[in-house]
């Protein structure tokens, strides 16, 4: 009798562990620190994500696991699970992602959300399964803007800059139209580049600016706000087509709840930050925004030129 009772609950244990736990352990990788705001809201998409279905995930932040490039490689062969990517470097595994480094694309916050979070959207995050991953969400990254040692009021203040870009055909094109010299760097190689003069600046947002420590050698930040390209929370095709169904719908909730949390994570921050760089004597500049968005012009220019079958897609966004 004490033997089948045994036996009984060895095999109720083992149902227990096989049915209701895990089905399987994924990595979440990203290369921002710990106290970046991206990294608050992955934790969280983490978190309920092993809390609400049958995959658990573990974040690895800092670069732990390697730099953008080498972490989305990682998702498309299935070693690791997800990853955090701007969505400028994606335009190399995915065409419909050019459109959101277009320099100027948005009037206002509310034509941002709109294309974003509706149709077009939609659109442009299933555009890369075929690369092997999935898009998610967009996850709020702000405006970008430049950082140097002298203020940036007009284009003509980049003649003569090596500015660092991420590694993206227009990034590259808009830092030329606006006069500067574009340097394709890694984001973890950036700090000693700025501080040795590889690149006499960058541009980016108030929360990497700060969390990354550039302002301990630029301190100089201009509010040309010349793109806002999200970041993009995406899944390996290799982890997701292994989900059931209702654990992939799940997640694409969760995925879209962390969009929200994303919002209210990186107001916070850049509020924070704000106020701590200009305790760090970092001097704010307002940028001619009008004569900017005049010199990139011929950037749209050349886009419309060598993507003719964006075209539709960019109608309809600036039709919005």
């Amino acid at each position: 009798m004490k033997l089948n009772k045994k036996l009984l609950l060895a095999c109720t244990i083992s149902t227990f562990m096989a049915g209701n736990v895990y089905a399987a352990t994924a990595k979440l990788a990203h290369s921002l620190p710990t106290e970046h705001p991206v990294h608050t809201s992955l934790d969280y998409f983490a978190k309920k994500v092993t809390k609400e279905t049958k995959l658990r995930v573990k974040v690895y932040p800092n670069g732990t696991l390697g730099n953008e490039t080498e972490l989305l490689q990682m998702v498309q062969g299935g070693t690791i699970g997800f990853t955090k990517v701007s969505a400028a470097p994606l335009t190399a595994f995915a065409p419909d992602y050019k459109l959101l480094s277009l320099p100027y694309l948005y009037r206002d916050r509310a034509q941002y959300d709109a294309v974003l979070q509706g149709e077009i959207g939609e659109q442009i995050l299933a555009s890369s399964e075929k690369s092997g991953f999935i898009g998610l969400a967009f996850l709020d990254a702000g405006a970008r803007s430049f950082y140097t040692d002298k203020p940036i009021r007009t284009p003509e203040d980049l003649k003569g800059l090596k500015i660092r870009v991420q590694n993206s055909a227009l990034s590259i094109d808009t830092i030329k139209a606006l006069g500067g010299t574009p340097v394709p760097l890694p984001y973890g190689e950036l700090y000693s580049a700025l501080q040795q003069g590889v690149v006499d600046g960058a541009e980016n947002n108030i929360p990497s600016y700060f969390s990354s420590r550039h302002y301990e050698v630029k301190k100089t930040f201009s509010y040309d706000k010349h793109t806002m390209v999200p970041d993009v929370l995406v899944v390996s095709t290799s982890v997701w087509d292994k989900l059931s169904a209702e654990d992939q719908a799940k997640v694409r909730e969760i995925a879209k709840e962390t969009v929200k949390e994303q919002e209210t994570n990186w107001a916070n921050y850049v509020e924070k930050a704000r106020g701590e760089l200009e305790g760090f004597n970092v001097q704010f500049v307002e940028s001619d925004i009008p004569a900017f968005q005049e010199a990139v012009k011929p950037v749209y220019e050349k886009f419309r030129k060598e993507n003719p079958d964006l075209i539709p897609l960019l109608d309809k966004v600036q039709a919005m």
